[in-house]
């Protein structure tokens, strides 16, 4: 890794490590800044290497404070760690080995080189039931807010559109607190060959670190730069691809199948405040989830399912007409035999008929 090597353990080294990080916490001295500094931009890298000696080692790079300890790693815990969230967006980029990560319920695997932005207050987890190397690069909203020049002096005609990019969009989109409940992120998949991602990737970061251990005047317009850098290549498209993904919009999902399910299990039969009551939902946004996912309302998407159970009855059964329409539980016949007609352009006599060449 260049100059900086040292800096990362090797799967082999984390010992090693350990004295090493120690004396750079000495070499830090009194370099710790005022307020809340260094909850504006934290770096963390884990290494995880379940049969080394250390199991699992955490480093953690802010301004004015570094640390490192053991990660303790079980064969019950390791798949099962508890999802967490915080006012801040996180990047995690992965420069070894395979982690899997788990965002908002939804598992998502992360090769060498591939990394993911998550929103503010988005629930996720890293596992630890692989062998892997990661930086975790957390950044507040403040941070991002003082990347905005609001009309500061700019030298360059080729800075003056550097925040016209996905990430940046994705940053500033979320700034303000009435937008920190979308539950999303951007996953970037990479195009370059692994040593690419060294000569590239991973030495933004050895620069970052390096700024962080060895801070002097200046360094925090260089932790600006090399944060702009890095989005510059996550969002080169030479580089990278990008996806936006929604927590929100696998819930709506997930939400629709399990309506679906409902509607299938009753054959329809079912009203929205019961289906309401059964989910835990407002029944007008549950109609809501059932218009974006068929177009139709939630009644006229129900009595499909009813219809479709009516005309199986019909083909399968000797039940009549009258006995159907008790059976899915209506009480005006001459309304069921209406609604089979509307769906299948025949009464459900002619139905049966055309399919057994009986008589209801």
């Amino acid at each position: 890794m260049h100059q900086y090597t040292h800096i990362y353990p090797t799967l082999s080294s984390e010992e090693e490590f350990l004295k090493q990080t120690e004396s750079h916490r000495k070499n830090i001295g009194s370099a710790v800044l005022s307020g809340t500094a260094g909850q504006h931009f934290v770096l963390t890298l884990m290494t995880i290497h379940r049969d080394g000696p250390v199991p699992g080692v955490v480093s953690c790079f802010s301004p004015g404070s570094y640390f490192n300890c053991p990660v303790s790693i079980s064969a019950e815990s390791s798949g099962k760690r508890v999802l967490h969230e915080h006012d801040c967006f996180e990047f995690s980029y992965v420069l070894r080995g395979h982690m899997y990560q788990n965002v908002e319920g939804q598992r998502y695997l992360y090769p060498p080189g591939s990394c993911c932005l998550i929103n503010r207050h988005t629930l996720h987890t890293e596992e630890l039931t692989t062998d892997y190397q990661c930086i975790f690069f957390s950044v507040s909203a403040d941070f991002v807010q003082s990347l905005l020049n609001y009309g500061n002096m700019l030298l360059f005609p080729e800075e003056q559109n550097s925040a016209d990019n996905s990430v940046f969009r994705f940053l500033t989109g979320n700034i303000e607190e009435d937008h920190c409940n979308e539950k999303d992120f951007l996953d970037f998949v990479p195009r370059i060959t692994e040593t690419e991602q060294q000569r590239i990737v991973h030495h933004i970061f050895e620069q970052m670190i390096h700024a962080l251990l060895e801070p002097h005047y200046g360094t925090t317009y260089l932790l600006r730069y090399l944060f702009l850098r890095l989005i510059g290549v996550l969002c080169s498209p030479e580089y990278y691809t990008i996806s936006h993904l929604s927590a929100r919009h696998r819930e709506d999902a997930f939400l629709f199948a399990r309506i679906d399910q409902i509607l299938q299990e009753r054959k329809g039969r079912i009203t929205n405040s019961e289906l309401a009551e059964l989910l835990n939902y407002d029944g007008s946004y549950l109609g809501r989830i059932v218009k974006k996912h068929t177009g139709k309302s939630l009644y006229r998407y129900s009595l499909t399912f009813t219809m479709s159970e009516a005309a199986r009855l019909l083909r399968e059964t000797d039940l009549t007409a009258a006995g159907i329409a008790a059976e899915l539980r209506f009480s005006n016949r001459t309304h069921f035999y209406k609604l089979f007609e509307e769906y299948y352009g025949m009464t459900p006599g002619e139905y049966r008929r055309s399919i057994r060449g009986t008589v209801c």
